[in-house]
């Protein structure tokens, strides 16, 4: 009866320690980009005029592993072609050691971007890639935020 009682005893701590790591993994926390603004300055919407100011605001969010360590921000028109290297781009930047966003494990990031005179007119995607210290990445690549230049 003792070896019946211990035996049943290992299986329910061998059961509990199963559950409690396997709820650890379903809790854990991945690098994210959330609550994601590309709006007119002046007026809000997704147009802005050539040599206007674009707003772009998001959240980013380290996992449970690492700090964020620095984002990048791309705006692309969508050419004809369909080749990359036709692209326009309003903006191509890497934003790197700033104190607001790295090593912190939330960061609200609010950029002001110029559209240039010469932009071509028509949808941009709007691409941000943030980093965490370890490497980890997450980007909006497949996302559907969008500006719009006109005249």
């Amino acid at each position: 009866m003792k070896s019946l009682f211990k035996i049943s005893m290992v299986v329910l701590l061998a059961g509990s320690v199963l559950v409690s790591c396997k709820k650890d993994e379903e809790e854990k926390m991945e690098l994210q980009i959330t609550n994601i603004v590309a709006e007119n300055h002046d007026g809000g919407g997704n147009e802005v005029p050539r040599g206007g100011e674009l707003k772009i605001e998001f959240t980013a969010t380290a996992g449970d592993e690492a700090k964020l360590d620095y984002y990048h921000i791309e705006l692309h028109d969508h050419p004809a072609s369909g080749l990359v290297s036709d692209e326009y781009r309003i903006i191509d930047s890497t934003f790197q050691n700033l104190a607001t966003f790295k090593g912190l494990k939330n960061a609200n990031v609010h950029q002001h971007v110029e559209v240039q005179d010469t932009a071509n007119l028509g949808a941009y995607h709007v691409v941000i890639v943030v980093v965490d210290e370890a490497g980890n990445s997450v980007d909006t690549e497949n996302g559907d935020t969008e500006i719009i230049v006109v005249q």
